[in-house]
């Protein structure tokens, strides 16, 4: 095996745990450091956006994190390789990137889930990363999740991409509703400048 080879079978399993990591314990540091519980999902029903999301991540993720250690995932799955395929582990690292940093960039106002309400700790994030894209933490998941089409195309990856954007754009959608309601103008005026995505 070669190491663009290796590269892309333990890139997105490694990239996984690096992000998993990176999110368990900056949920853990908002809890701690600064009060705040950022599962906002927690204690209220899901959408039905937000659970084929969470399915769909579950799926992605366990295939990617899986296919180092069982070599006949990628054949039950109808997957082919692809000599390029190590070029898409660099697209998703940088998607984990934008996404980290955009968490750090919204600081205490980051939540999993639209929240039932307006929080104290809450603010309207239009500074760093949030100047270019009103949703750049979900940009981050896409460029992730593309960069899987790349490594290893296939069904798994290739429905991912497109259930991933079609849904992620009903919660973006029930997100600025929340967002218009809190903060009114301001809101509007941060849409008047800066597009959904890029």
């Amino acid at each position: 095996m070669s190491k663009y080879d290796m590269i892309a079978l333990y890139g997105p399993a490694a990239l996984i745990v690096l992000a998993l990591a990176w999110g368990f314990a900056r949920i853990a540091y908002l809890s701690k450091a600064e009060g705040v519980s950022v599962l906002a999902f927690i204690g209220r029903e899901r959408s039905g956006p937000e659970l084929v999301l969470g399915v769909v991540a579950i799926i992605l993720d366990l295939y990617l994190l899986l296919r180092p250690f069982v070599p006949a995932l990628d054949g039950y799955a109808m997957a082919g390789h692809t000599p390029i395929g190590h070029f898409g582990v660099p697209i998703m690292a940088v998607g984990v990137g934008i996404a980290a940093l955009s968490q750090m960039g919204m600081g205490k106002a980051w939540r999993i889930g639209v929240p039932r309400e307006i929080e104290t700790s809450q603010s309207l994030v239009t500074t760093g990363l949030y100047r270019f894209s009103r949703n750049p933490i979900y940009l981050g998941i896409m460029l992730f999740v593309i960069g899987g089409v790349v490594v290893i195309p296939g069904p798994i990856t290739i429905l991912s991409v497109i259930i991933t954007f079609v849904f992620m754009n009903k919660v973006i959608e029930a997100e600025e509703a929340f967002l218009r309601d809190a903060f009114g103008a301001e809101f509007d005026t941060y849409c008047q400048n800066t597009r959904r995505w890029i």
